[in-house]
């Protein structure tokens, strides 16, 4: 404790030039620096250009968030929303232009980009941390969509558009890698841990740069994926003075440093430590009923150009995680787990490096990540005399070597795309108990994807592109042909269409496509875990204004064959809808998210079990500028909704067969969810730091959702597990 007070007194004596923007202006291609662009800040008369090195700097603006409008001969201009300015430290932007080839008379900046493009989520630091309830964690930003459902409070698992959280997957730095989430086990039905989510993402908000999540439809180089994909991207510390965030919450004790090795070196770096807040009451003895849970993790970036156009970025991820529960006495038990010592724990690292070269019509890259995690859960029920009964332990691991080399040159008017991705799966299941002899089993499998596009400005507001991919291993194989095109109508009216053919390797996690309840399938035979193939088209409008922007989608994913947990044979299965959503950027320091969705996912004719029919989504604030003289503050009101029809549940082997000899009368109801967030923050700008405190409540307003049934044993009856209720998390973050 000592050692945060020490870090929070640093703060207000260290001393850097406040409110100071820089960056630099590249070809998108080939990354080569633009001398002489044109730099502005939005709606004002403040203004640079680019020195000899590509490089720009604004010193004195006002803290807060800003947009920049860039401009240079022959590329496309670009409007940068959202820079967000903090007292105390200086804010590096970098930007990229792509090449024009239009009349230069018709290049002008008449409205923002969409902040949602179709099929895409931008995630950001500053959204992150303005939207209500994220606990910056990117996952729990992209609730914010109504084209993703929650699939519990406790869990960042979401559902993309009535399909399961498996068939999601996270990259970072281009490479598929393995859950990085804490407590993935959190909130589940079978308190195992799961594919794609948990109770905490590894990856905290501020070591973020610009990312998305991808939910539609998408280009030949993003693969294995049938769901949704996380595409996340560290950011490259500052090379101007080493900067400091530290915050403590509820969740946890951050403390994040970058900057340059040393003054003047163009070596970066970008760390960020955190500690979680009751894992440390934990360790000092609080007893939280019998239950203890922690997380810490350590994520880092380090950058070094190898040339003028190239870099080389060196990262890892490492997390760890327990969540322990000792039973109680017989006399002291209310319900089934009150009967049970379970200890939970998990081991997740990630390891890589990437590295970026340009040359005259392109750029050329290649990189490598390594992933593991591991997982124990050790079981024992006691007698009515606490006594044991039965013991069960499973361990499971996986890991994933990823590696990608890619190559984009310029042809003509457009660009050509080809590279290829190799990726190594292994999964590990160990499974034994007191009395019976340990089950264990291995998989190993591999998938090659070489891939090829173009894509070219064909006309005057015409845009498209074409590209084939394939999908190969041991047993399977996929050719993957995808295209879009996209037509600009008076600079208003956007009009898209894209079809594609998409496929992803099976696993134990997702061998069931209408798996609910956490059903894993694990056999030693890998060619059982062939390819699950995903026949898909969309066609979106988008009518753009000054500061709005209304984008509305259609959409149809086609199963043909997929694996059922009522059937031996294959079944077709699909989802299909239409998705809407209003948005306005934070002009006048007020936003609005909008959006609502209606869709029907099936299997067999019979409905999936996350097939929640509609969602409806409302996320807004506003910003007030409170300030006298003496003192720069802000103050900050944010508002989250999000209402959706319920999961569909259905009988499973994960319920034992007495269970089910009188089932509730209302077991196979489908509930809605209804959730209200809040975000209130206090925000200060003094001349070397800024100081905020914020206070999240997430369902605000209390409301018991309906998480899941099961039998209580203890009991001797069905009970209802509901979500998560009033969830306040009270942080203080200071950065200089």
């Amino acid at each position: 404790m000592r050692y945060w007070i020490g870090v929070l007194a640093i703060a207000g004596t260290v001393m850097l030039e406040a409110q100071t923007l820089t960056g630099s202006v590249y070809d998108q291609l080939n990354n080569e620096p633009l001398v002489g662009a044109s730099i502005s800040v939005h709606k004002s008369n403040t203004g640079t250009t680019t020195n000899q090195n590509g490089r720009y700097t604004f010193s004195g603006l006002t803290p807060g968030r800003i947009s920049l409008v860039v401009t240079y001969v022959g590329y496309q201009p670009v409007l940068v929303e959202d820079v967000w300015l903090k007292a105390g430290k200086i804010t590096e932007q970098d930007i990229f232009l792509e090449r024009s080839f239009s009349d230069l008379d018709e290049v002008v900046v008449s409205a923002p980009r969409p902040l949602i493009n179709p099929g895409r989520i931008s995630i950001t630091e500053e959204k992150i941390n303005r939207i209500a309830a994220t606990y910056y964690d990117p996952a729990r930003l992209i609730v914010s969509s109504p084209d993703v459902a929650v699939s519990n409070d406790q869990n960042n698992a979401i559902s993309v558009r009535g399909l399961s959280p498996a068939y999601n997957v996270w990259k970072l730095e281009g490479a598929e890698i393995v859950n990085p989430n804490h407590l993935s086990n959190a909130g589940t039905f079978l308190d195992q841990p799961t594919a794609t989510g948990g109770g905490v993402n590894m990856l905290s908000a501020q070591m973020l740069d610009q990312s998305e999540f991808l939910y539609s439809t998408f280009g030949t180089e993003n693969g294995n994926s049938v769901g949704g994909i996380f595409n996340m991207n560290l950011r490259e510390g500052t090379n101007q003075e080493r900067q400091y965030t530290a915050q403590a919450s509820l969740i946890g004790f951050d403390f994040m440093a970058e900057g340059p090795f040393q003054q003047g070196s163009p070596a970066t770096y970008a760390v960020n430590y955190r500690y979680s807040f009751t894992g440390l009451l934990a360790g000092m003895g609080v007893d939280f009923g019998g239950e203890s849970i922690g997380f810490q993790d350590l994520s880092f970036n380090v950058t070094t150009p190898t040339g003028d156009r190239s870099k080389l970025k060196v990262f890892g991820v490492g997390g760890l995680s327990y969540n322990d529960f000792e039973h109680k006495p017989f006399e002291e038990s209310e319900v089934e787990k009150d009967r049970k010592d379970i200890y939970y724990d998990n081991q997740t690292a990630v390891a890589g490096l990437n590295w970026e070269t340009g040359y005259d019509r392109g750029k050329f890259s290649l990189g490598a990540v390594f992933s593991t995690s591991i997982s124990e859960r050790d079981e024992t029920v006691y007698t009515d005399s606490d006594d044991e009964s039965y013991q069960q332990n499973i361990d499971s691991e996986q890991s994933i070597l990823s590696m990608k080399m890619e190559n984009v040159s310029r042809a003509g008017s457009g660009e050509v795309k080809v590279g290829i991705m190799q990726n190594f799966y292994t999964y590990r299941l160990k499974e034994f108990g007191a009395t019976r002899n340990p089950d264990f089993d291995e998989i190993t499998n591999s998938l090659t994807r070489p891939y090829l596009e173009f894509s070219s400005k064909m006309g005057k507001g015409l845009n498209g592109y074409l590209g084939v991919s394939a999908a190969l291993t041991s047993g399977d194989q996929s050719v993957e042909p995808r295209l879009g095109m996209s037509l600009d109508l008076e600079e208003k009216n956007v009009i898209s269409l894209e079809a594609g053919i998409y496929s992803m390797l099976l696993n134990p996690y997702n061998y069931y496509f209408n798996a609910g309840y956490g059903e894993i399938a694990f056999s030693p035979l890998s060619a059982q875990y062939d390819l699950i193939n995903s026949y898909r088209g969309t066609i979106a409008h988008d009518l753009i204004s000054q500061n709005w922007n209304l984008h509305t989608e259609l959409f149809y994913y086609y199963f043909p064959e997929v694996n059922s947990l009522t059937s031996t044979d294959k079944e077709q299965a699909f989802t299909g809808g239409v998705s809407t959503q209003l948005q306005k950027d934070f002009s006048g320091n007020a936003y609005l998210n909008l959006g609502a969705s209606w869709f029907t996912a099936q299997v067999d004719d019979v409905q999936n079990y996350y097939d929640t029919q509609y969602s409806l989504t409302l996320s807004t604030g506003k910003e007030w500028d409170v300030s006298n003289d003496a003192k720069d503050r802000r103050l900050s009101l944010d508002f989250r909704g999000m209402y959706q029809g319920g999961f569909r549940p259905y009988l499973s082997s994960a319920f034992n067969s007495f269970q089910l000899v009188v089932l509730p009368a209302d077991f196979y109801d489908q509930r809605a969810y209804l959730r209200f967030d809040l975000r209130v923050v206090w925000k200060r700008y003094h001349e070397n730091r800024t100081t905020s405190i914020a206070l999240d409540l997430q369902n605000v307003a209390n409301i018991e959702n309906f998480a899941y049934q099961y039998y209580d044993s203890f009991k001797d009856q069905w009970e209802v597990q509901n979500q998560l209720g009033l969830i306040p998390i009270l942080a203080y973050r200071v950065e200089w």
